[in-house]
């Protein structure tokens, strides 16, 4: 505004300046006789001028302030997104608010969807706004069948705006691509505005807004769609590193079960639960006989392959309710949920027959992972963890002096 009025200022300013030289040198140039036409003539000629200067200043203006404020829009979702990563739970939600910010910035946009690219080369539909998300649930599309790739012949990397979508896949679609779109109410939209995600410069996805208006978007519209895809992807590569940083903090390194940190922070609140609702659950200690042997005789890391063995055989044994863990060198630790001993001791000796069935074969040696366990019960042998892993460690260790015996 203040710009405007500056603009209106200087023209006015303009008008009077031509205007106050016109009546003192046209009299000199011209008689009397002339002189009144000439200066009606160049004052008319200077007020055109001055007030379509005005309407091209003050609609440039108005572009800019425009451009400006979408910009601003699109930076505070941007912001809104980025401050959302330590609080949303996985990438479906960031997906989702992702297009949810998209389809909010951009003009004329009521619907949209978020793909994200497989390794297998299909695209995968990981958020949407507007559909039925029970009728795309299954449905993935061929990254051929893209509107980038169909429009662009191949070039992925720029945007492009689809209008009639209905007719543009029936012409482009296999038959059975297009009813399966068809069935999914895929073509409630009449313009697609298609815009390519992009990590270290590969296709990582595509994030399309839809517009019920046949004429729905511009050029301009395309820009600010692709540098809102151009900042989130910073997001999505935050939140991969978060992820990894998260992972990292909960799984051991070498065996990539959950290590004692996190397996006791979700074995308080199993200890909740069970006294809550009155549940019962085993915990089992394990520890590797042979371990200190092949570390002495074949190195660490020859000792290595015999504990991510074990993890391995113990993940592939135990139930998909149960939780496992390496508690330290060579110790692990598993919680039965809703077992009594003696399926513990049932899974136990699957466990035995698994080491035996899969030895580890190291340059010439054939090795069977041998272990010693021991097992407690909650609540019969008591409420706290400190007191369970005590009784399940105890219980460990003379099952190990009995193999010695």
């Amino acid at each position: 505004m203040r710009k405007s009025s500056m603009l209106v200022f200087s023209l006015m300013f303009l008008y009077i300046v031509i205007f106050l030289l016109s009546m003192y040198f046209l009299p000199i140039i011209f008689n009397q006789q002339y002189g009144f036409p000439m200066f009606l003539l160049i004052s008319v000629m200077t007020f055109g001028i001055c007030y379509f200067t005005y309407q091209y200043a003050s609609n440039y203006v108005n572009a800019h302030r425009q451009n400006h404020e979408k910009t601003k829009e699109i930076m505070e979702s941007i912001l809104e997104i980025s401050d959302s990563i330590l609080t949303i739970k996985d990438k479906q939600q960031l997906f989702q608010l992702i297009l949810e910010k998209a389809v909010q910035c951009i003009d004329d946009a009521d619907l949209g969807s978020l793909l994200i690219l497989k390794e297998d080369n299909l695209l995968e539909y990981k958020a949407l706004v507007g559909y039925d998300k029970e009728k795309f649930k299954n449905l993935q599309l061929k990254l051929e069948d893209s509107f980038l790739y169909r429009y662009n012949h191949g070039d992925t990397s720029q945007s492009c705006i689809i209008r009639d979508v209905q007719q543009y896949d029936k012409n482009h679609l296999s038959q059975d691509t297009y009813e399966e779109l068809y069935h999914a109410d895929g073509f409630i939209t009449k313009t697609a505005l298609s815009t390519p995600i992009k990590v270290d410069n590969k296709l990582y996805g595509i994030i399309n807004v839809d517009s019920k208006n046949l004429h729905g978007f511009t050029d301009l519209d395309m820009s600010f769609m692709e540098y809102f895809a151009n900042q989130i992807t910073t997001v999505i590569k935050n939140q991969e590193s978060l992820d990894k940083l998260l992972y990292l903090l909960k799984h051991d390194n070498l065996t990539n079960i959950y290590n004692r940190y996190y397996f006791e922070e979700i074995f308080d609140d199993l200890l909740d639960r069970a006294e809550r609702y009155n549940e019962s659950f085993a915990i089992a200690m394990f520890d590797l006989d042979n371990l200190k042997i092949t570390n002495d005789t074949l190195g660490h890391q020859r000792g290595d392959l015999l504990i991510q063995q074990f993890a391995q055989g113990l993940k592939s044994t135990v139930r998909k309710t149960d939780i496992v863990a390496r508690y330290g060198g060579d110790e692990f630790v598993a919680v039965f949920l809703y077992a009594d001993f003696q399926t513990v001791i049932s899974i136990i000796n699957n466990l035995h027959a698994y080491f035996i069935n899969h030895p580890v074969v190291i340059e010439d040696a054939i090795i069977a992972n041998e272990f010693s366990y021991g097992i407690a019960h909650y609540p019969s042998d008591g409420t706290k963890r400190k007191e369970l892993l005590k009784i399940a460690d105890t219980r460990m260790y003379l099952n190990k002096h009995h193999h010695k015996q």
